[in-house]
């Protein structure tokens, strides 16, 4: 099974407990998870990860959360490229913003960008229109499961 890291940007909780849920369904199907809610760029290229999936909500104005923030800036500041890295996100928001969810988004592009692999399309959790967004990761990651 694979060895799967979670790296989050999450300000309120919402996104460290959407992980931390995904987590625990991704054990329960017999894979290996850990969850990082200050991640580092080691993270990122250490050969003991199969897949990242980040998962971040979105601050002030499309903004990724001050946990999050330090990653980004180090990727996009030494932009390794990242053929053998396999991703996935989660990306939380309001679609009463302009910005919906462009924490994620911006770390989508830039995961692209260094040309990690995505398997699995990005999920968009809105807090408007998601009455139950941890079903939605559930079901998001179940979807996942036979990817990896």
């Amino acid at each position: 099974m694979a060895k799967v890291k979670f790296l989050v940007g999450s300000t309120y909780g919402n996104a460290q407990q959407m992980a931390d849920e995904a987590c625990e369904e991704l054990n329960q199907l017999g894979h290996q998870c850990e969850v990082f809610n200050h991640p580092c760029i080691d993270d990122v290229i250490g050969e003991d990860t199969d897949v990242l999936i980040i998962c971040s909500a979105t601050i002030g104005e499309g903004d990724i959360p001050d946990n999050l923030l330090p990653l980004y800036s180090q990727l996009s500041d030494q932009s390794p490229l990242l053929p053998h890295v396999k991703y996935a996100v989660i990306a939380l928001g309001d679609s009463s913003y302009d910005n919906f969810a462009d924490g994620g988004r911006q770390m989508n592009e830039l995961m692209h960008e260094l040309q990690a692999v995505s398997v699995q399309e990005m999920l968009l959790i809105d807090a408007c229109e998601t009455p139950d967004p941890e079903e939605a990761v559930l079901e998001w990651i179940r979807l996942l499961h036979p990817k990896l």
